[in-house]
């Protein structure tokens, strides 16, 4: 006769959520105790994300109302996170820490520079909270794969209604500005940030097609036609920096694969992209003329902008001038002074002239732990696609302050949400423990 469970202890396996019985006549007993799965996010609230993904491709800038549309569809996204408060901020990633800390020494900064234009800065400071709302919780509900999918098919679709619009003519609002720049955008849009936006959807299509292991469109072919008509628009916007930002994660999606067929595959189709864009560009005589003049040093300014904006941080590198002032700032320093104030056309360079090293070290430190949750984010479902997309707007971020595009805010959720989805590489020491 067998003894009796007498003196048997329960163990709980480390981080398994089961229970072993043991003892010395029964052999061991794994008990699985069931975690209850989070709940659903309320349709209101996915619906409500979507629509504001779907908006980010048309700004309005000769709207009559003094808000912007992402702006509008952003409080729609928050107000309907009032639904499920809990659920849509239920984890604080590491990274709202930082830009917090950068939120706070925002105005430690501007009082320390004097406080002038108060204004303006009360202006930067509220967009730079709803964004940092929307990018809470954007991270959390992009941890559902279904949410992210879908999310990024929108903005990719958004994209191609946006250049499908402006290569047919559909609308201009701004016929001066065009007859003199060449330059085409819908609804008067800044060419440069339409031009980020259109490539980063080109990239969420063709990452949400290679870069996973089931097809999203089939067949695959499907996906060329609306990546053709963004990049037609983005030749006719004349955008040098959103095509070299959409090449660089181009090439960034190229590093991809499980396999060394598919790394084969994904070089083939970013290398077929990259030489598209180059030929279109050589056929654009208004690209031609653009990269002519950058050749001979005319950056659009920037080769003013850059120097003074960096004398402007060597003169002031811990508190910088202040939120708003800088950009006033900057304008009295150029040699053509036909603005009041100017922007410093490259986010470090915003950052650092704005609120110095002391609000520019967390800010940096946020966004570098984005990109490493976009690194980690490789080994998992979503692929090289988040650690692409970082690449595209930190690049397009190089020669212009995106620091107030929703896109840019998205961008650095997904690629947190990502990243947080990987289960990190187990250490050695960690696998002698637990065999």
């Amino acid at each position: 006769m067998t003894a009796p469970l007498h003196g048997a202890r329960a163990t709980r396996a480390r981080g398994s959520g089961a229970t072993t019985l043991s003892g010395t006549a029964w052999p061991a007993v794994t008990l699985a105790v069931a975690s209850e799965p989070p709940a659903p996010f309320h349709p209101l609230v996915r619906w409500a994300f979507w629509l504001f993904v779907a908006s980010i491709p048309f700004e309005y800038p000769g709207r009559s109302i003094p808000v912007e549309v992402t702006t509008l569809t952003g409080c729609v996204f928050l107000l309907a996170t009032l639904i499920q408060p809990r659920r849509c901020f239920e984890r604080i990633p590491t990274a709202l820490w930082c830009f917090g800390g950068f939120l706070y020494l925002f105005w430690v900064s501007f009082a320390l520079t004097g406080g002038a234009y108060v204004s303006d800065a009360l202006k930067s400071f509220l967009a730079l909270v709803q964004l940092l709302l929307i990018f809470w919780a954007a991270t959390n509900l992009l941890r559902d794969d279904r949410i992210t999918t879908r999310a990024l098919l929108t903005l990719g679709l958004a994209c191609a209604l946006l250049g499908l619009l402006t290569v047919s003519g559909f609308m201009h609002l701004e016929d001066d500005a065009v007859r003199v720049s060449g330059r085409i955008a819908l609804f008067g849009q800044n060419a440069n940030r339409a031009g980020l936006i259109l490539g980063s959807g080109a990239l969420a299509l063709i990452g949400l097609t290679y870069g996973r292991d089931h097809k999203l469109l089939r067949p695959r072919s499907v996906v060329w036609p609306l990546v053709a008509v963004i990049g037609l628009a983005m030749l006719k916007g004349g955008s040098r920096g959103s095509l070299l930002a959409l090449t660089v994660g181009l090439w960034t999606f190229a590093l991809s694969g499980r396999s060394l067929v598919v790394k084969l595959r994904n070089s083939a189709v970013a290398l077929l992209a990259v030489g598209l864009l180059v030929w279109g560009a050589y056929q654009s005589p208004l690209l031609r003329a653009r990269f002519a003049r950058a050749e001979a040093g005319n950056l659009a300014g920037r080769e003013q902008i850059f120097p003074a904006a960096g004398l402007m941080f060597l003169q002031r590198p811990f508190a910088g001038w202040g939120g708003g002032e800088n950009k006033y700032e900057l304008a009295s320093r150029l040699p053509v002074q036909d603005h009041d104030r100017r922007d410093t056309h490259n986010l470090v360079l915003e950052v650092l002239t704005s609120t110095g090293l002391l609000g520019a070290i967390p800010f940096l430190l946020g966004t570098a732990v984005c990109v490493w949750g976009a690194w980690r984010a490789r080994r998992g479902a979503h692929g090289v696609l988040p650690l692409a997309m970082c690449a595209t707007v930190l690049t397009g971020n190089m020669s212009g302050n995106y620091i107030a595009l929703k896109l840019f805010w998205l961008v650095l959720a997904y690629a947190t949400a990502a990243g947080s989805l990987v289960a990190p590489r187990p250490t050695p020491q960690r696998l002698h423990r637990t065999g």
